[in-house]
């Protein structure tokens, strides 16, 4: 069947006059995209010959342009008996005011400004081909301008934007929108201050945004500020406005977008960002940290080991003795200084196994109330269901103490500090604001304090190595850093809120395992440390490692080799193996490293007795060389007790 021809809609006619080719390329898209005929322009000359010819429903007129511009072709336009019942969209840029009142006064029905957002323009373009369908399109051009309040207010009150006059401070001329984003009535709109709504923190900016439009300086800016409604809520809005004259007197039309989507997307963006360079913070000073901890530990090594030998002297005087515990002590706080600058920077693996954490808790709780001041408050309030954590139970102990002691410092009146834990499970909207998340079933471990609080530049920075504001001889910055540190190597994730005056939460998010688990007995059964007699081939870089190693092993009844690399320590054991019970081998040293040195051992002997010695505790290496073939492992700087136990343990065993 053929369609009758008097029903077919024909489409309406743009005509776009604009001599820029790309705007106008994009003009022509846009709108025929929306089903529009659209015919093209490219100054105000060809703008008067096509419109008189083609008699199009509408004209987006540029206002800058060769030959005639916009406001003129308007102005002739309207002079123009054919052509003066169509309406003209002026195009302006948004800072060109005077050009915004001479379009209008030339007889253009509205206008937008460049930058435009297209659905915005579409949306404009059908709004004003909607009000001229329900008017006579004979009508004077006098008489289209001042279209009926009623029908105009139409388009208005659709529009997906707040639209706001502002004059003399109050809201003279607003849509429903706008109360639906301050949620009050037009009775409250019109007796307060707008900026009675604007969020306190705002509010400032605000009415000085106003005041730059009231004097003709801020039409090109837009402007972002939050809303508060009467229940608290609060909404983002993003301001556009112009001046404009109302009723014969300055005032502001704005057209308010409402942003909160946005901002709440850029503010996890952000929060991502930050992570994300915390890590990268981390990485790189656990990276200068395993430079130096070789080094380091060997000269902490020197002192910690003589300092050891010279306290088993019965018949020093209690001064020197004395001053021999401090030489030690100072030592072992070096090496644990180390130790911390490894682990924040999750350089050293950690000795994890299915945990308790209420166990934990409970130990650091009995631990804490002889060491805190009695005017804190201890608090627990552990779940009873609590999942098993694959954890390090040492590593969760310094967590727990050093979040403990921070407290501590942020009470010096005294107050409560609360430790809880419960079951967590995360969803993926959760896990975006935290990149090394993953859905799961986490136990989550929360310590809060009821102290002075931290503002919101110190909270960006807490866990920043050797961040601190205590002074310079009242801590060196790494407690935070630590926890966070270990937090990551457990696979978790810590946060932090806190407000001046109100105190500060830590929350510690470690996945748990999936299935239940036995947690194992903690207490350990050492073998008594005893002397030998066998043969020990020491290879290590460093000669005053070695003179300690001979003296401490010799007065154990040792007989010690040495060698100062892996080479004379090959050359050494070919030849003496026969003799040779067990080698001492450092990991790092310079041409052939203990890895090598080891492979080549055991090509030699594949049941040579070997341990490891290093300064990153059980680290990735050390870890490879025992899957290698080696026997164990004794950490720098040495403990002299313990090394004399590893050697027997092996010596006996293997």
């Amino acid at each position: 069947m053929i369609a009758d021809p008097s029903l077919i809609k024909e489409p309406e006619r743009i005509l776009v006059v604009d001599d820029d080719t790309e705007i106008r390329d994009a003009l022509c898209a846009a709108l025929q995209y929306e089903g529009y005929e659209v015919h093209i322009a490219t100054n105000g000359k060809e703008a008067l010959d096509t419109a008189r010819r083609l008699k199009p429903n509408l004209i987006l007129m540029d206002v800058q342009m060769p030959v005639i511009d916009g406001i003129e072709a308007t102005r002739k336009l309207k002079e123009d008996p054919v052509t003066v019942h169509i309406p003209i969209l002026m195009v302006t840029v948004v800072d060109k005011k005077e050009n915004i009142v001479k379009a209008l006064e030339a007889g253009a029905i509205d206008y937008v400004t460049k930058p435009f957002f297209m659905p915005e323009l579409t949306a404009r373009v059908k709004a004003v081909l909607t009000l001229k369908k329900h008017y006579d399109e004979s009508i004077e051009a006098k008489k289209q301008l001042n279209i009926s309040e009623e029908k105009y207010r139409l388009v208005v009150d659709n529009a997906s934007e707040a639209i706001l006059v502002i004059q003399d401070r109050m809201s003279r001329f607003f849509n429903p929108k706008i109360r639906e984003f301050v949620r009050c009535s037009s009775k409250d709109l019109t007796s307060r201050p707008f900026v009675d709504f604007v969020h306190p923190e705002d509010q400032a900016k605000a009415s000085e945004y106003f005041k730059e439009l009231l004097e003709g300086e801020g039409a090109a800016r837009i402007f972002d500020f939050r809303v508060v409604n009467k229940r608290g809520g609060i909404k983002w809005l993003e301001a556009n406005g112009v001046l404009i004259s109302w009723e014969g007197k300055p005032a502001t039309l704005n057209f308010l977008t409402d942003v909160t989507e946005r901002k709440q997307a850029q503010e996890e963006k952000e929060k991502i960002q930050y992570q994300l360079l915390q890590a990268q913070k981390m990485e790189a000073v656990g990276t200068l940290a395993g430079g130096i901890a070789h080094d380091f530990n060997n000269l902490l090594q020197v002192i910690q080991g003589y300092g050891q030998m010279l306290l088993q002297d019965a018949n020093r005087d209690e001064r020197a003795h004395q001053a021999l515990v401090r030489i030690v002590g100072a030592a072992k706080r070096g090496a644990d200084l180390t130790q911390q600058l490894l682990t924040f920077s999750r350089a050293v693996d950690s000795d994890r196994r299915p945990l308790d954490l209420n166990h934990e808790v409970i130990k650091v709780k009995t631990l804490l109330e002889r060491t805190i001041p009695k005017m804190i408050n201890i608090d627990l309030d552990l779940a009873d269901n609590l999942r098993i954590v694959n954890a390090d139970s040492i590593q969760v102990e310094q967590i727990l103490m050093n979040l403990a002691v921070n407290a501590k410092d942020a009470m010096p009146e005294g107050g409560k500090l609360l430790i809880k834990t419960e079951n967590a499970i995360l969803n993926d909207e959760v896990c975006r604001l935290h990149p090394d998340a993953t859905p799961w079933v986490y136990a989550l471990l929360t310590v809060s304090d009821s102290g002075h609080g931290m503002d919101s530049e110190t909270q960006e920075h807490i866990f920043e190595p050797f961040y601190t504001t205590k002074d310079v001889d009242k801590g060196t910055g790494l407690g935070l850093a630590m926890v966070y540190g270990i937090v990551k190597n457990h696979n978790g994730f810590i946060s932090c809120t806190s407000d001046l005056g109100e105190g500060a939460t830590f929350k510690i998010y470690l996945p748990t395992l999936d299935r239940e688990v036995q947690v194992a007995d903690e207490k350990e059964t050492r073998a008594p440390i005893m002397k030998g007699s066998e043969t020990i081939l020491l290879v290590d870089d460093e000669e005053f490692i070695r003179d300690l190693i001979v003296q401490v092993l010799g007065e154990s009844g040792y007989t010690v080799i040495t060698a100062p690399d892996g080479k004379s320590g090959l050359k050494l054991y070919g030849e003496q193996q026969a003799r040779i019970d067990l080698v001492i081998l450092d990991l790092i040293m310079p041409e052939m490293g203990g890895r090598k040195c080891l492979e080549e051992l055991l090509k030699m002997d594949p049941q040579v007795r070997v341990l490891i010695a290093s300064g990153y505790a059980l680290d990735g290496p050390a870890i490879e060389a025992i899957k290698a073939g080696a026997r164990g492992q004794i950490s720098k700087p040495y403990d002299i007790k313990e090394m004399l136990r590893v050697i027997r343990e092996v010596l006996d065993n293997n």
